[in-house]
């Protein structure tokens, strides 16, 4: 065969090697996503920081979300209203003005720093603490934050059923500064918290950072949940447990804070010549029961302090108290210790109403008779009071909230008292209390 002839054989060879080198459709639509993969890979760790805003506030995360930090605030503007008709205790007041940081570094490390504007004369430093999270069993804290004792000390300002807290927080510790390990075992039915502090008064706040002597706090709270795991069962909502604390404190310091009623005025003040003189107790048994939308707490306290005068008597006071508190959410949300998260939020147009709640306590606060007459004033200072609430709290959304109470407080006085007439424990109080709250 000649060269001629075998052209169309060569050309025909050629072509279909050309066809079979090019790649097809698919091929090259792999080779893409391949290219696109192999970019995003590079690009990815470079990336710049998420930003977010919305009903959980304002964050920033690192692309692989291991870091973050968030912006938090709470306000609460409060309206207060007494029928007493003899004491001017009327007023619209800033309960609380917070705003501060949260966060994480690098999975391992959370933190907390967040400051109180709230009163007027002072800037407070309310919390500032660091967590290393080795494990969901065991994670480390250090710092100021609340001692681990209370069940209602403990909840968050803005979750809590009431817009005050019961009298037994009166006398439970709240925030401190110390070194805590904590976590949850076998499946999350336990939890638990262990921690060493400087030690604090009932119901007081270290927030001097002040510690004159040698002697700690050891505080400790333990708690069980064994149906958590059930689901469906009625049991699930239900915990159980028991804070503690013990320790020595500040000889050297005055004693107690004044203790007050839910519309916040004081019906029992310590002497000013009263100190601490050696050791604090306390003992907390509680629990708490969420199914659906209702909810129910309960705790009670024991604190004893060693108390005495500079040159004089001494003694060991037992205080204690008590309460039981319940709600329900008329709306269908659940109830839970975080608080009730609406459905929908309240939006006149469309008929949406948020979520609404009613709530109803009982509580008691009962102060060792042998304060009177050495370490308290009679005229001044109740032995006992005796609080009856009830409420409506509605949440327009998952950060607002309208709240609106009524509480009455009876007092029992020490024998041979005799208060004035503009004393708050001459009469029971009977106040209406109403809260509108930001928070984020």
């Amino acid at each position: 065969m000649n060269k001629l002839s075998k052209l169309p054989f060569t050309l025909l060879l050629s072509a279909s090697t050309l066809l079979a080198a090019e790649p097809t459709v698919q091929e090259q639509i792999d080779a893409l996503k391949a290219r696109i993969l192999e970019l995003d890979a590079k690009v990815r760790p470079i990336q710049r920081a998420e930003v977010t805003a919305g009903d959980k506030g304002f964050s920033l995360a690192s692309a692989d979300g291991s870091s973050t930090l968030r912006l938090r605030g709470l306000i609460q503007v409060d309206a207060r209203a007494f029928g007493d008709g003899k004491i001017d205790n009327d007023a619209i007041v800033i309960r609380r003005a917070r705003i501060g940081l949260e966060g994480k570094l690098n999975k391992t490390t959370d933190y907390q720093l967040i400051g109180e504007f709230g009163n007027a004369s002072s800037t407070t430093l309310l919390d500032a603490n660091l967590s290393l999270n080795y494990s969901p069993e065991l994670i480390l804290k250090v710092g100021r934050f609340k001692t681990p004792v209370g069940l209602e000390q403990l909840q968050s300002d803005a979750n809590a059923l009431f817009i005050e807290r019961s009298l037994v927080s009166q006398i439970a510790p709240n925030r401190d500064l110390g070194i805590q390990v904590g976590g949850e075992l076998n499946n999350k039915t336990i939890s638990y918290a262990i921690g060493v502090f400087n030690g604090i008064q009932d119901g007081g706040n270290n927030s001097d950072q002040k510690d004159a002597n040698d002697g700690k706090d050891i505080a400790a709270r333990v708690i069980f949940q064994p149906w958590v795991n059930d689901e469906g069962s009625s049991l699930a909502g239900l915990s159980f447990g028991v804070g503690a604390s013990y320790g020595l404190q500040d000889t050297n310091a005055k004693f107690g804070t004044s203790y007050r009623t839910d519309g916040q005025q004081t019906f029992f003040t310590w002497n000013d010549a009263t100190l601490s003189t050696g050791r604090v107790s306390r003992l907390s048994p509680q629990f708490s029961y969420y199914n659906g939308g209702f909810s129910l707490l309960g705790e009670y306290i024991v604190s004893n302090n060693d108390v005495g005068l500079a040159a004089g008597s001494r003694t060991k006071l037992k205080n204690d108290a008590w309460q039981l508190a319940a709600g329900y959410v008329l709306t269908g949300e659940k109830a839970s210790y975080k608080g009730v998260v609406p459905a929908n939020d309240f939006d006149r147009a469309s008929g949406s109403t948020g979520a609404v709640e009613i709530v109803g306590r009982i509580a008691s606060l009962d102060i060792d008779n042998a304060a009177f007459t050495t370490f308290a004033d009679r005229d001044k200072s109740a032995t006992k009071a005796n609080s009856y609430a009830v409420g409506l709290n509605w949440y327009l959304s998952k950060v607002t909230r309208l709240s609106l109470q009524y509480a009455h407080t009876q007092f029992d006085l020490a024998p041979g008292a005799n208060p004035s007439a503009t004393t708050v424990i001459k009469n029971s109080e009977d106040a209406v209390l109403a809260r509108l709250q930001l928070t984020f």
